[in-house]
């Protein structure tokens, strides 16, 4: 069975049932449509444009399936927009477009959902719960109100829309999912994001962990190069170490080179100071600063 409901087009959205959303409206022709359907008391179908950067599309531009929902709410913005409280009912499918100049108007086929063999529903249920406990620990965006609320629902078509509801899709992803049937494929799909989300999660934290590991060790080496220079300065290298570095130091200043040549020289001077004076690094460095040195830049 058909029904004409008033559409109005959705950017970059995808309402789902069960779905309690805030929408704000500016487009006349969605304006309209929503106005409308206060006015008659019945429900709008909310439909996802293919393209959002479209400003006034038609049936061509927008998605075979949507959702209807209930108008729960209309406030009027002093900048002439609306905004919307809408819920999601239930999924459905366009037949037709009815010709109407101020709003879109679609002939509907309302797809209530039926239920399918307990047994696999049951299992799929289970696997979405623990599943999605596991995205939310690695999801910070998932507060404990929205588990506790997922915890008391009892109706597995609920269930799934709630969970798509707070999953970090884009559109055509989530619209995919919408037009799914039945149950059990819709719940696949799910389960398959989840899965892929979660190993997201873990390969990104793998990442991080390594990242911090190597900022740890470039501060850990400047840190013990800073010890190793104090350490210099209260024994051996006292006097005549010390001494011998302020001349090298004095000879760098005084070279006549380019600007580059003595950047680089000091560059090396300055990490040469802060090693440990018997290291084979130590040796290397300073026999390349002696060889810039002596180079007859004049």
């Amino acid at each position: 069975m058909t029904k004409l409901y008033p559409l109005m087009p959705l950017r970059d959205l995808v309402i789902f049932p069960h779905m309690v959303a805030p929408l704000v409206v500016g487009r006349k022709k969605s304006i309209q449509a929503l106005e409308d359907a206060m006015e008659k008391k019945t429900d709008i179908l909310l439909v996802t444009q293919k393209k959002a950067a479209i400003d006034d599309p038609d049936g061509e531009d927008l998605y075979d399936f949507g959702t209807l929902a209930t108008v729960m709410q209309l406030l009027r913005l002093p900048d002439g927009t609306i905004k919307a409280l809408v819920e999601g009912k239930s999924r459905a499918k366009i037949v037709s477009y009815f010709p109407n100049d101020n709003f879109l108007q679609a002939e509907v086929e309302e797809r209530l959902e039926t239920a399918e063999q307990a047994t696999a529903i049951i299992a799929y249920e289970r696997e979405l719960r623990k599943f999605f406990d596991e995205f939310a620990v690695s999801n910070k965006k998932i507060g404990r109100e929205v588990l506790n609320s997922i915890k008391a629902i009892d109706n597995p078509f609920k269930l799934l829309n709630v969970i798509c509801a707070h999953l970090p899709l884009k559109s055509d992803e989530k619209q995919a999912i919408l037009e799914a049937e039945p149950l059990s494929v819709r719940m696949e799909k799910v389960l398959e994001i989840l899965n892929r989300e979660i190993e997201l999660a873990e390969l990104e934290k793998t990442i991080n962990a390594k990242v911090k590991m190597r900022m740890g060790k470039t501060q850990r080496d400047y840190y013990l190069g800073e010890k190793v220079r104090e350490i210099q300065t209260e024994i051996g290298q006292s006097a005549d170490g010390l001494d011998e570095m302020g001349e090298l130091e004095k000879t760098i200043q005084n070279k006549l080179m380019p600007a580059l040549a003595k950047e680089k020289a000091l560059k090396e001077f300055k990490k040469l100071r802060s090693m440990p004076p018997m290291s084979a690094e130590t040796t290397v460095v300073r026999n390349y600063i002696d060889c810039i040195v002596s180079l007859p830049w004049d």
